[in-house]
């Protein structure tokens, strides 16, 4: 893997990170709530972490693509952060409504 493939990979690999860090805060958040606000805060949780995982699945396929392989998987874990960081500030915005 060539420097700019190895940094990329692990420029997302601390984005994965935070995004981790970011949903046990909103897990935390979830436990102080009301049984009704639970609910629905538990299932985006739940929507949050199926996110988290496609994310981390697209950003192991970046180890072992190269060529014009890898530039598609870059692509794939660029589309899923947005998707995943997108959820992941909703839900925290919805949250704090709640």
């Amino acid at each position: 893997m060539n420097t700019e493939q190895d940094a990329y990979r692990k420029e997302m690999e601390a984005k994965l990170e935070k995004v981790k860090a970011d949903i046990r805060r909103l897990e935390a958040e979830v436990k102080e709530k009301n049984a009704q606000a639970q609910k629905g805060s538990q299932e985006q949780l739940q929507q949050l972490c199926e996110r988290r995982e496609q994310f981390k699945a697209k950003l192991e396929g970046l180890k072992t693509a190269s060529g014009a392989a890898w530039q598609e998987a870059r692509e794939g874990v660029a589309a899923a952060w947005r998707d995943l960081e997108s959820a992941v500030r909703r839900a925290g915005t919805e949250f704090k409504r709640r």
